[in-house]
């Protein structure tokens, strides 16, 4: 896909490009006239075509890999382009499509009737796993009533969204059938359902799940395989109304942790994520109700969570609003050196503030006062006035 490439300065830029496969030497010359759009498209037809073209008009370009390279000051750049020289409009119209989908930022999500307005201050969804398994609040909530309410708390303390799970998804966690998965959820959604005004999520890939769930008055469906665990679960999302998360993981539970590897983290995940979005889309879920995930600690190592921190605003390619789940995980525990996944609140905080600062949409924690706290600050700094 064509995309825009975040890079906060030239000399940011500089070392994606060379990661990327460019010359030092191009690398140079490119950033010297840098814009604030960097666009990347893979070498093809398309890419070939605006080489050309770019290079006839002066505008620097550089290749690295199999990419072309080269930077715009805008959409309307690109569109005065596609004026001027309408017969290569097949080539410059998805750039202009790319940047417009980069700068997307308001998103109204229709969740079974429910509007979830995203786009200013993140939202919270505080995360209720009533498993016996899970690797941090494993077995705290696994009475219904001690799980609404603790679910009522969360909402009280700002979670405009809770995720209810019944199955863990920890590394190395094996499947629970879905009987004992709907019995460990139904009772806590339909509870939660009747006492609060939050959106309620069910955390699935059992197709069989969600639909219980979802009568049981969940409106979203947070799906850890983005549809790709359950043949069913497509179908059943299309015509639930429920808005979904599409996560990126690198193989399943069991095995996402054996050794993974990339050799570009941020070409893969968007190919990826995109490659679930259009499924979705076929399937007949509107792209309306899609959110995404990039699956923060799911088949990633130490160096892909850093690097989904700092280049986070990459998904915005995707024109949807991002999930991003980094509470209490076993990456914060590596930097701090915290071996107990309640000691990592102020990781966590770090974590919650970055992403916050850098266009998460949505916050999933365990600790919601404290990371709602953390969000009202980067948001007030964020959108302060100018003096």
């Amino acid at each position: 896909m064509i995309r825009v490439l975040h890079a906060g300065d030239p000399e940011e830029a500089h070392r994606r490009l060379v990661f990327l496969g460019t010359a030092p030497s191009d690398a140079d010359r490119l950033c010297a006239v840098l814009r604030p759009y960097l666009l990347c498209v893979p070498d093809g037809r398309t890419a070939r075509i605006l080489w050309a073209y770019l290079s006839g008009r002066g505008v620097r370009t550089a290749w690295g890999g199999r990419r072309l390279l080269f930077s715009v000051s805008s959409p309307e750049q690109v569109g005065r382009w596609m004026e001027e020289s309408p017969e290569i409009l097949s080539a410059l119209s998805p750039v202009k499509e790319a940047v417009g989908r980069y700068l997307k930022k308001g998103f109204v999500v229709d969740c079974r009737g429910k509007e979830l307005r995203l786009g200013g201050v993140p939202r919270i969804m505080g995360i209720l796993n009533v498993t016996p398994d899970s690797f941090s609040d494993g077995g705290k909530f696994v009475s219904a009533e001690t799980a609404v309410s603790h679910g009522l708390a969360m909402a009280e303390a700002g979670a405009e969204i809770i995720d209810v799970g019944g199955e863990s998804t920890r590394p190395g966690s094996v499947p629970v059938p879905a009987g004992e998965e709907i019995a460990r959820v139904v009772p806590v959604i339909r509870g939660l359902s009747r006492r609060t005004d939050a959106l309620l999520s069910i955390d699935t890939t059992k197709a069989a799940v969600a639909r219980e769930a979802v009568d049981a008055g969940a409106c979203m469906i947070n799906d850890t395989s983005a549809l790709a665990g359950d043949p069913e679960m497509a179908g059943f999302a299309a015509q639930s109304g429920c808005a979904v998360v599409l996560m990126h993981r690198k193989g399943t539970p069991a095995t996402m942790q054996v050794a993974p590897s990339y050799g570009s983290l941020f070409d893969e995940v968007l190919d990826e994520l995109s490659e679930r979005m259009d499924a979705a889309a076929k399937a007949g879920i509107p792209r309306e109700r899609i959110l995404v995930d990039p699956g923060i600690g799911f088949g990633k190592r130490l160096e892909d969570n850093l690097a989904l921190h700092r280049h986070l605003p990459d998904l915005r390619n995707l024109g949807r609003p991002v999930v991003f789940g980094p509470s209490r995980k076993a990456f914060l525990g590596k930097v701090t050196g915290k071996e107990e996944p309640a000691g990592r609140m102020f990781g966590t905080a770090a974590s919650v503030a970055v992403s916050a600062l850098r266009g998460a949409d949505i916050l999933r924690v365990h600790d919601v006062p404290e990371m709602r706290d953390v969000v009202r600050v980067v948001a007030a700094i964020r959108e302060g006035a100018e003096c």
